[in-house]
């Protein structure tokens, strides 16, 4: 049997030079779940992008079902390949019906069957979406669900068309929580008997293991180990990605707050907020955060929790309730007004809200420390380019030149400048929003570093995420965010795993038990 997908010495170079892909070649079996893992800027979307079309290689061979792929539509209609981006890729104005009516373009289709057909794969998979909602108001977390779906919908077209699906997921399962991820993965394993062949992207090894047949690990633009998913062992797969065993170890004992340190940093009084659909997503909620705690708010991405954090740094304004920050109450101050107190954000959607494409990677690590290389009206561009060198060493992030526009670099590299540009700043309170979502190991590893040097230095970093393992083994706090509410605060050895993810996924009754 001819393997589902080919590739014959493939090779991939960039304007500017950069090597992407260095005379690939592989064979992948059909009707088989792959993981293709390595370091943020190894090759592994250029990889997909190569088989799904996206792109040409300069030199070699690609073969889908068969098919020597060209282009993009040729690799949809006649090879069957599907793709879930890196960052979401929807017309704004649209709303979500109306971009999976895009997948029918040759008839008008029904959409009550559409709508019925997407609400159905989506219970299945425990996801809520909004389909009458345009998708520049939809959370990125809902939008990463729906493009899942709208591909789950389009390859069972090419199926019935006769073709065997080739489904790509790159980084899309990073914003879903654990129960939805157990329920994508079962049923792309139900699709696999169909014939389906499968390739995820994703960071977070420890659930990838658990839910393919097979991983791909690439370093520098070449695939350097292949390992079977019932025999691999975490650590031998951070070992292929990297030479040094530098990544972020889960801590079993961490220098705490003590409890008598009751000075607080941030207040909330009986808070209520109203989303862009004029919908309450956060009731009279109330919370402390202590000045100098690393306090996560742990919180199934879409459901409040990012309206929650733009009302902090003021993006929105509170129905009701106050907001005390410092002592000082805030409450409805702008995010300029909130800046010069100190206070930063970084945003879960970092192409959207932390990036400025077009502009140049130094201008972007730059952007917002003005103060740091201007004298008066003059600005030092000197100085400005010695920033950005230490910000992009600092944070490792892998460039041929600082002049480039940003969008010459990898996903996870343009991740690093915003994080690395809003961590230079050394904020008297950050909010960070799945700040290690797209992040990989050594990634993860730099921002908990920094994070942790924040604390040191007593400054206040409040971390929203669905990542339960990694806020308990970093944070001083841990509060539950679900029903628009904060269930409860827990200090790490007073909560498990299990229970803080009961709580925060509204099985309430269960976690109490």
């Amino acid at each position: 049997m001819n393997p589902a997908i080919r590739l014959k010495n493939v090779s991939k170079t960039f304007i500017g030079g950069a090597v992407a892909l260095d005379d690939v070649s592989l064979e992948l079996n059909g009707g088989k779940i792959y993981g293709l893992v390595g370091p943020n800027g190894a090759g592994k979307s250029t990889l997909t992008n190569v088989i799904s079309g996206y792109l040409k290689s300069d030199r070699g061979e690609v073969y889908v079902n068969g098919v020597r792929i060209e282009e993009y539509h040729q690799a949809i209609v006649k090879a069957g390949v599907v793709k879930v981006e890196q960052h979401p890729n929807l017309a704004p104005a649209l709303t979500l019906l109306e971009q999976l009516a895009l997948l029918y373009p040759y008839f008008i289709p029904d959409l009550g069957l559409v709508k019925k057909k997407a609400e159905k794969i989506a219970e299945e998979l425990g996801v809520r979406l909004d389909l009458d909602q345009p998708a520049e108001r939809i959370p990125i977390g809902q939008l990463r669900a729906f493009e899942i779906v709208r591909a789950l919908i389009l390859s069972e077209i090419l199926h019935r068309m006769g073709k065997r699906p080739i489904l790509i997921l790159d980084e899309s399962m990073a914003y879903l929580p654990a129960r939805q991820k157990r329920r994508l993965n079962d049923y792309l394993r139900q699709l696999t008997e169909l014939g389906y062949t499968v390739i995820m992207i994703s960071h977070d090894l420890s659930d990838l293991i658990k839910a393919v047949d097979e991983i791909l690990v690439m370093t520098n633009g070449r695939i350097v180990s292949r390992f079977d998913s019932k025999k691999a062992e975490l650590d031998d797969l951070i070992k292929s990605m990297f030479e040094e065993m530098e990544y972020f170890i889960p801590l079993k004992e961490l220098e705490r707050l003590e409890p008598s340190n009751e000075k607080a940093a941030l207040k909330l009084e009986n808070l209520t907020i109203i989303d862009d659909r004029g919908e309450v997503v956060v009731e009279d909620l109330s919370l402390e955060v202590l000045e100098g705690e690393v306090h996560g708010i742990a919180a199934v991405p879409g459901t409040g929790e990012k309206e929650l954090a733009e009302c902090i740094y003021g993006v929105r304004r509170p129905a009701s309730g106050k907001i005390i920050l410092f002592g000082e109450d805030v409450t409805g101050f702008s995010t300029p007004e909130l800046r010069k107190r100190g206070v930063g954000f970084l945003s879960d959607d970092r192409i959207r809200d932390g990036l400025i494409l077009g502009a140049s990677i130094e201008d972007n690590l730059t952007i917002g420390s003005e103060k740091d290389f201007s004298h008066r009206i003059f600005l030092d561009p000197e100085r400005r380019g010695k920033i950005a060198e230490k910000l992009a060493s600092e944070f490792q992030i892998v460039l041929r030149d600082l002049r480039s526009p940003v969008e010459t670099l990898s996903g996870g590299n343009m991740q690093r400048a915003y994080i690395g540009r809003v961590l230079g700043r050394w904020d008297k309170l950050l909010i960070a929003l799945h700040p290690t979502i797209g992040l990989d190991p050594r990634g993860v590893k730099l921002f908990f570093d920094r994070t942790l040097e924040r604390r040191r230095r007593i400054l206040t970093t409040v971390i929203f995420s669905p990542n339960l393992r990694e806020l308990l083994a970093v944070c001083d706090r841990v509060s539950a965010f679900a029903n628009k509410k904060i269930l409860g605060t827990y200090r790490p050895p007073e909560i498990t795993i299990e229970k803080l993810g009961m709580m925060i996924s509204g099985l309430m009754e269960v976690a109490r038990a």
